[in-house]
């Protein structure tokens, strides 16, 4: 028993001598950064591309500049998508006119014929005016998420209704920097328009007069303007008038082309004339001074070309009847449009009514109008596909076409001249449609 007890004892003690051994033997050996925390994964990341960079610089290089492009690439692209009409389309949905309808007015509207976006007329010129556009519509983007509609829609229809709201909204320079040759050489001269070269949307590549004259737009401070007399440069530059003042809704009012409002030429000048009865403007019953292409259509002088005769003058104007200085005689007031009933028993004898004259007179010039209507926003669907020779024989039909667009009485005030005008306009429109292979424009059934 004795002996089995040392035995035992003897067994033990070897064990933990092992054990000790092996202990010593698992701790690490000695070194000289004894101490030192290893280094972690991102520092040994930084560790490796630091040694890649040294061994191999020229295609380490090469990476940085394909991750940097890459970058790039995919911040513009999303940039450029956010800012297309339909990406806003996401949030304003409505299809009426009205709050919340931007987009759906915006796609009647002679802008967005011409490929004009919510982003060129919403952000100041330039890439910084770009970027702070983009910052601002981060913002909408939140409110879209965060807010009511209708908190919402107040702030829409503020813009829709308010003139001075709107105006800071869509500033005069935002819209002059393609309508004035000065003020484009202007702002260009005084913005970063790019970032180095690369243009993010229309408005920044435009350069006058090349850009107004290829979309057939006039200088609107120094071309005469069609339809009315009418000085931007005293209204702008002198008077300080923001474009909202007569153009509210230029985009977004639901017509194709935005016209003004005799009402907003009225009450404006009422207003001011009780503050300055001097004010240098047109009485409101001095109808020639502004509606001067009125009076050449019924003095028979519209559309004159170097060695033409003057086009018969309309036949009551011819009579001394009515005429440039006698516009009252139909137009009881400014407001207050002629109708057949007018051209009856008021100036006509007993047993004398003309008045289905005038009804067969505008019943004609909408039936000649029609097929012009229709060949103008054909030729404006493909307007990004012409040549700048097809874009200058679109230009001059255009002239002729907004002579009837612009004829608010339907050929009352001459309906020779608005035969002319849509003779002319139909024959190169149709030249223009066939040459892009539109088919060409006919008179209405039973219309020569």
């Amino acid at each position: 028993m004795k002996n089995l007890l040392e035995k035992l004892k003897a067994f033990f003690s070897a064990k933990k001598v092992d054990s000790a051994e092996g202990s010593q033997n698992s701790q690490p050996k000695s070194t000289d950064t004894e101490g030192e925390k290893q280094p972690g994964r991102l520092k040994r990341l930084f560790l490796n591309i630091k040694a890649y960079a040294k061994r191999k610089p020229s295609t380490f290089i090469a990476i940085i500049v394909g991750i940097v492009f890459v970058l790039l690439l995919v911040t513009y692209e999303a940039l450029h998508l956010t800012s297309t009409p339909e990406f806003c389309g996401m949030c304003h949905v409505e299809t009426e006119t009205g709050a919340g309808a931007e987009y759906h007015t915006w796609k009647k509207n002679i802008h967005a014929a011409a490929d004009v976006g919510c982003i060129d007329c919403h952000g100041k010129p330039g890439f910084f005016g770009y970027m702070r556009a983009k910052m601002g519509g981060m913002y909408d983007l939140y409110s879209e998420i965060v807010h009511s509609k209708e908190n919402k829609m107040a702030i829409l229809t503020e813009g829709a209704t308010n003139k001075e709201y709107a105006a800071k909204l869509v500033p005069n320079d935002w819209c002059l920097i393609c309508h004035s040759d000065d003020a484009n050489k202007e702002i260009r001269d005084n913005t970063f328009m790019s970032f180095f070269g690369v243009k993010m949307r229309k408005v920044d590549a435009v350069k006058n007069p090349e850009f107004r004259e290829l979309n057939g737009l006039r200088d609107i401070f120094n071309d005469e303007m069609p339809n009315i007399s009418f000085s931007h440069d005293n209204h702008v530059n002198t008077l300080g008038l923001s474009c909202m003042e007569c153009h509210m809704g230029v985009a977004h009012g639901g017509e194709f082309q935005n016209k003004t409002k005799m009402e907003d030429c009225f009450a404006c000048h009422d207003a001011e004339r009780e503050k300055n009865p001097d004010m240098i403007a047109p009485a409101n019953d001095d109808c020639s001074a502004c509606h001067t292409t009125v009076v050449a259509m019924q003095e028979g002088t519209l559309l004159l070309e170097e060695g033409e005769e003057p086009t018969p003058p309309s036949i009551m104007a011819d009579q001394g009847i009515y005429g440039a200085g006698n516009c009252s005689t139909c137009h009881i007031g400014a407001f207050d449009l002629p109708t057949a009933a007018t051209c009856g028993p008021t100036c006509h004898s007993e047993g004398m009514d003309y008045g289905f004259m005038y009804d067969d007179i505008r019943a004609q010039f909408d039936a000649v109008k029609a097929p012009l209507d229709k060949l103008n926003m054909q030729l404006y669907e493909v307007l990004g596909k012409m040549t700048k020779e097809q874009r200058a024989k679109f230009n001059e039909f255009k002239n002729y076409y907004e002579i009837l667009a612009n004829d608010n009485s339907k050929g009352i005030h001459n309906d020779t001249i608005y035969v002319k005008a849509a003779e002319k306009a139909m024959a190169i429109g149709n030249e223009l449609a066939s040459s892009l292979g539109i088919p060409v424009a006919a008179p209405e059934e039973g219309q020569e």
